[in-house]
C-alpha cells in the first residue's frame, strides 16, 4: 500500500473511533449511569425520614444504595484513559480543520 492509502485508512479510523466515542458522550450512557448510583429505594426513603423526624444527623450518603458492581480491571481503566485522551485530541484537531476551512469561506 502507498503512503496515501494508509494515510486515509488511518485518518478514517481515528475519524469513526473519535464519531463513536461522541455519541456515546452525546446520547446520555455516562448520566444514566450516574442517575442509577443516585436513586433512594422504598426502605432507605423511609428510614431517611424516620431519622429526619427523630432530629438525627442525616448525610445522603448514608441512604444511598449501590446497586452496581464494578467489573472493571486495569486494562479496561487504561483503554478508557487512552480512548478519552485520544477523542480529546481527535476533537481538537477536526475543530482546527473545520476553523481552517471556515477561514477559507469567510475570505
Amino acid at each position: 500500500m502507498n503512503k496515501n492509502k494508509i494515510f486515509k485508512a488511518l485518518f478514517i479510523l481515528l475519524f469513526l473511533s473519535f464519531l463513536i466515542g461522541y455519541i456515546i458522550e452525546e446520547t446520555g450512557y455516562y448520566e444514566y449511569k450516574l442517575q442509577n448510583k443516585t436513586i433512594l429505594t422504598n426502605e432507605s426513603m423511609a428510614k431517611f425520614e424516620k431519622d429526619l423526624k427523630e432530629g438525627k444527623d442525616v448525610t445522603l450518603e448514608d441512604y444511598v444504595v449501590d446497586t452496581e458492581k464494578d467489573y472493571t480491571t486495569s486494562l479496561t481503566r487504561g483503554t478508557n484513559k487512552v480512548s478519552l485522551e485520544v477523542n480529546n485530541v481527535l476533537k481538537k484537531g477536526i475543530e482546527s480543520v473545520f476553523k481552517v476551512l471556515g477561514s477559507f469561506v469567510e475570505e
